[in-house]
């Protein structure tokens, strides 16, 4: 994390990521300033969120220099809208930062650039993380995983050793992969879903012994 980032959020539907910027304050002598929100479809009011200014949809974001501003994408929700959304600024100019909770040891971790990891999260030596994933609360990441980039893995969800997970991968709450296997591109398990053999480019599998669908 660089010093005195101004920071720019993609997304206004969630709160944790104000506290784990906060946290990166309070706990790791950071200097990251929460400028505000861009969503196209949040609207209030007071025109905030959480306390946060939300300057508006994402045409919003040429009110600022590009190198004025660095960003992160809080989209979670959808794999697909995440990569619209990132790809829409990476066209534009604009970069991009990691925002990881101190609290997660990220010694002999390679991580890209984009990637929000959120508090609790467990990722154990030589991993490797490609570009703009999301790594939920209280999920973990056993050693020498590599995960491509736009991945989501969900909160409580538990990766095994040597385990290969593709870009725009879904990997929902709860779910656990068991060692070695490789999850083709674009592939989503379901919440709780007990991965116990490889899955396929797009495949979707639900369930606690990972149906396919």
């Amino acid at each position: 994390m660089r010093v005195h980032e101004k920071l720019v959020i993609i997304g206004a539907a969630t709160p944790t990521i104000i506290r784990v910027v906060d946290d990166i304050n309070r706990l790791a002598a950071g200097n990251i300033q929460i400028i505000g929100f861009l969503d196209n479809a949040f609207a209030t009011s007071k025109g905030c969120a959480f306390g946060i200014e939300v300057i508006g949809g994402f045409d919003a974001v040429n009110k600022f220099d590009r190198d004025e501003i660095v960003l992160i994408n809080s989209i979670a929700g959808s794999i697909q809208k995440r990569v619209e959304t990132t790809r829409y600024f990476l066209d534009l100019g604009y970069k991009f930062t990691n925002i990881v909770h101190p609290g997660v040891n990220t010694k002999y971790v390679t991580l890209g650039v984009g990637n929000l990891v959120y508090e609790n999260a467990l990722i154990q030596p030589f991993v490797r993380i490609g570009n703009h994933c999301v790594i939920s609360s209280n999920s973990g990441i056993a050693h020498e995983t590599t995960i491509g980039d736009y991945c989501f893995i969900g909160g409580a969800s538990y990766i095994c050793g040597k385990v290969e997970i593709e870009d725009e991968v879904f990997i929902g709450t709860g779910a656990k992969v068991l060692p070695r296997l490789k999850i083709g591109r674009s592939a989503e398990v379901g919440a709780g879903t007990i991965v116990h053999k490889p899955i396929r480019e797009r495949q979707v599998v639900i369930g606690a012994f990972g149906k396919a669908r």
